[in-house]
Parts: C-alpha cells; sequence; structure tokens
C-alpha cells in the first residue's frame, strides 16, 4: 500500500501547496505557522448561536444550563466517540501509520466523556466512568487485533470481555440514575452499540465497502438515540440545574437535523481524506456517501425555499466536493497548474454558496457573512488534508477538531437564520 513515505515527494507536494496558499488563502498551511485569525475575524462577526455561551462556560459561572445546549454538548461527544472509532478502525485494519495518534484522540474522548459527567455526579464518579470506556476501547483494539489476524481464540477472549465491560458501563450508569436509566434499557443500548461497531468492523474486513458504509451510518444513528437517552435522564434528575425549555419541539428538531447534516459532511469528507491521500479501496464508496449528503442538505431546505432552490443547493454542494476531489488529487500527484486551477475554482464556488444563501435569506444570512463563513470552511479544510499529506498525525487530528467545532457553528448559523425568517413555522 503506498503511504507516500518519500520525502522528496512530501516535500515537493508541499512546497507546491503552501505557494498557493500564499496565494489564495489567508493563511498558508503546514509545515508553515498559520495566523491566529481566519477570514470569519477579519471580515464578520457570527450570528447568533446556541453554543455562544458554551455548557462549560454556564456550568463554570453556576448559570441555569440551556437544555439544548447540553443535549448538543453531549451529542457532541458520543458522535466524537464513533468518528475517531471508525478512524482508528480504518488506521489499523489497514496498517496506516496515524493507528496511534486516531487511538490517542479516541482514548483522549473517553476522558471529556467522564469530564462532562463530574458536575453531576462528582469526580470520582466521572474517573471512574471514563476508566470503563477506556477499557471498552482496549478490549475494543485487542478484538480487532484477533479478527485481522484470524486469532480465533484471542478474538473470542476478547469479545467476552468486551460484552461484559459493556454491562459494567450500563451497571454504572444504572447506579448513577436508577430513576431514570433503567438497568435493562442501559445494558440495551450498550449492547446496541457494541453490536453495531462489531458489524462496522467486519464490513471492512471483508473489504464490504457498501455494508460498511450503512454500518457506520447505523452507528452513527444509534449514538445519537443514545446520547439523548443519557441527556434526557441528566435533565430529569437534575431539574434545578437546568433552565425552563423554552423553544418549541420543532426548533429542538430542526436544530439538531442541522447539526446532523453537517456532521456528516465533515465526516465524510474526512473518511474521503483518508480513503484517497492513503490509496484505499473504498474511496468511490466514501465519495458517493459524501456526494448523497449534499442530497440530504438540499433536502433539507425544499420545505422552506422550495424545491428548485433545494436542488440548486445540492448542485453547489456537489461541485463544492467535485472540485475538492480534483483538488486533493492534484496536490497527491504535485500538480501544481491543476492544483492552482482546482484551488481558484473551489474558493469561487464557496462564494457561489455564500451568495445562493444571501439570497435566500438576506435578511438574516448577509453575503459577506455567509461567504467568510464557507471560506473558513475550505481553509480549514485544507489545513486538514496538507496535514495528512504531510504525515502530520498530531496536526491531522488537530486540524479535525477544528473542522468540525467550526462546521457546528456554522449549523447553528443557518439554523437560527431559518428559526428567524420563518417564525410562524416553529412556535
Amino acid at each position: 500500500m503506498k503511504l507516500y513515505r518519500s520525502k522528496k515527494f512530501i516535500f515537493a507536494v508541499f512546497l507546491i501547496v503552501a505557494q498557493l496558499l500564499a496565494a489564495c488563502s489567508p493563511f498558508m498551511l503546514l509545515p508553515i505557522q498559520a495566523p491566529s485569525h481566519s477570514h470569519a475575524d477579519q471580515e464578520s462577526s457570527h450570528a447568533p448561536s446556541n453554543r455562544d455561551i458554551s455548557l462549560s462556560e454556564q456550568i463554570a459561572r453556576k448559570d441555569k444550563i440551556d437544555p439544548l445546549v447540553f443535549r448538543q454538548a453531549v451529542r457532541k461527544l458520543w458522535e466524537d466517540h464513533v468518528t475517531w472509532t471508525r478512524v482508528y478502525i480504518i488506521a489499523a485494519l489497514a496498517d496506516l501509520p496515524e493507528a496511534d495518534a486516531a487511538a490517542q484522540r479516541l482514548l483522549q474522548n473517553q476522558e471529556h466523556i467522564g469530564d462532562a459527567i463530574k458536575s453531576f455526579y462528582g469526580e470520582e464518579a466521572g474517573e471512574q466512568l471514563t476508566s470503563l470506556l477506556k477499557d471498552h476501547i482496549l478490549t475494543a483494539a485487542d478484538l480487532l487485533s484477533g479478527a485481522k489476524s484470524g486469532d480465533s481464540a484471542k478474538f473470542e477472549e476478547a469479545n467476552e470481555r468486551w460484552y461484559a465491560n459493556a454491562d459494567q458501563i450500563a451497571t454504572f450508569l444504572h447506579s448513577a440514575n436508577p430513576d431514570h436509566w433503567p438497568l435493562a434499557e442501559m445494558k440495551s443500548m450498550m449492547k446496541s452499540h457494541l453490536d453495531l461497531t462489531l458489524e462496522e468492523a467486519s464490513a471492512r474486513l471483508n473489504e464490504d465497502w457498501a455494508g460498511d458504509v450503512a454500518a457506520y451510518d447505523k452507528v452513527h444513528d444509534e449514538i445519537l438515540h443514545m446520547a439523548d437517552m443519557l441527556s434526557d435522564g441528566i435533565i430529569q434528575q437534575f431539574p434545578k440545574k437546568f433552565a425552563p425549555k423554552e423553544i418549541s419541539q420543532q426548533k429542538v428538531e430542526l436544530t439538531l437535523a442541522m447539526d446532523k447534516l453537517w456532521e456528516d459532511h465533515v465526516t465524510w469528507t474526512r473518511m474521503y481524506i483518508i480513503s484517497v491521500t492513503s490509496d484505499l479501496p473504498d474511496a468511490d464508496r466514501a465519495a458517493q456517501r459524501l456526494l448523497q449528503n449534499q442530497v440530504d442538505i438540499g433536502n433539507a431546505i425544499k420545505p422552506f425555499y422550495g424545491d428548485e432552490a433545494g436542488e440548486q443547493l445540492t448542485s453547489l454542494l456537489n461541485d463544492h466536493i467535485l472540485i475538492a476531489a480534483e483538488l486533493l488529487s492534484a496536490a497527491k500527484d504535485g500538480d501544481n497548474t491543476k492544483f492552482e486551477d482546482a484551488n481558484a475554482r473551489w474558493y469561487e464556488n464557496a462564494d457561489e454558496i455564500g451568495a445562493f444563501l444571501s439570497n435566500a435569506n438576506p435578511k438574516h444570512w448577509s453575503a459577506k457573512e455567509m461567504q467568510a463563513m464557507m471560506r473558513v470552511h475550505l481553509d480549514l479544510t485544507l489545513e486538514e488534508a496538507v496535514a495528512r499529506l504531510n504525515q502530520d498525525w498530531t496536526g491531522d487530528v488537530q486540524a479535525y477538531d477544528k473542522v468540525q467545532d467550526e462546521i457546528l457553528h456554522m449549523a447553528d448559523m443557518l439554523t437560527q437564520g431559518i428559526l428567524a425568517q420563518f417564525p410562524k413555522k416553529f412556535k
């Protein structure tokens, strides 16, 4: 498997990338240090966002916690769990050099989840949950190793420990919140998570790329259901810590749906980048799933702006993906001319998307703000791709975290604009 270990090749690619980004982007990406301010910092202030006052800030200030912000935060923690699990599965099964970095980021996620419950259940409980979740990850790694090597004994032993650990996690959760997290329900929830993760890993081992994509979609849906069960249980157990619910269920549903659509956008972009830069055989299937996401996003705006507008947005977003694929191919091949052409068209397309959004909702989505938002998205995606091509695995992880944070902020901007433009639809 070709992994771009040639130092001369890497240097040539990055010399091209750095030169082009200096001309076309507000900062130069790795290996050159980027300035601290993005397009958004320079050109516009952002629209109101549910996440403007973070959950951690609300807790630290002992504010009443916004239930929707809490639900979004819990969802993000568990989406990180399945995203980084998937990245680790891909890396481990394909012997990619970023496997250790992916594993470290995945283990860090278990610390984040444990930290998130400390303000409700205390330091000791948070550390205990982190420990149980780390065992969940480390045992899964043993299981994956056994499956990959064909060591049935190792696989069966790890599998038995994995499901036993799942029951331990369920028991821990039940003991923390017995009234709202029934033991049978927690055990079923955890077992379903393991079953689906195993289905995902098995599909990759069997090179069933369609099944692999379908399995991850099921994993994602299940983890969001699980996150909602957990956040709802905490809200019910500690009602005095939370502000009253002040928005309609329709607003909640739109907010969460937009979050998931754009989370899918960056997740499948990342999976495609991994596949292309590592010459994995699932690149075409990842591309198809990514293009499906653009259809899903276009369909999501049809109830507000009409079928024609939805199709137009899908078309613009498809161009966004297809041009990005050209750009990535050119960077990988060291083709300066092709990269420069694709890069220019990519940023032009971003401006077109920004203009489209502004035309649809001029009062709440200014052209300047939308175009700045889209350019920041491109800047950060380039940073992610460049880090991977440079085999800077730490930078790659950090870049994706920034991409994800930015896309969720973008989802909030778009959601708030729709809610403000169509208030009668969300009473």
